[in-house]
């Protein structure tokens, strides 16, 4: 027998969502943060970097917080997608 994604939802039992509910903290979480901008460099070779942090307690991930710098031209695909 196959299932359909439409069939499959249908099984879900989903429980009505209370304000608090809506409000108070998740149960997972995954926080990212761009901060901390350093601009490096003279003229033609200037550039920005960032500060990336990351903080999960997602089980899928082995390390619960990171924090790397990248610069600003890391970014720019992002824009196309």
């Amino acid at each position: 027998i196959e299932d359909t994604t439409a069939d499959a939802t249908r099984r879900l039992n989903v429980k009505k969502q209370t304000l608090d509910d809506a409000y108070a903290a998740p149960a997972n979480f995954l926080e990212i943060d761009v901060v901390n901008p350093v601009t490096m460099g003279v003229g033609k070779k200037r550039y920005t970097d960032y500060e990336v942090r990351m903080r999960t307690n997602l089980p899928v991930f082995k390390v619960k917080e990171s924090s790397v710098r990248r610069r600003y031209s890391d970014f720019e695909w992002l824009r196309t997608e």
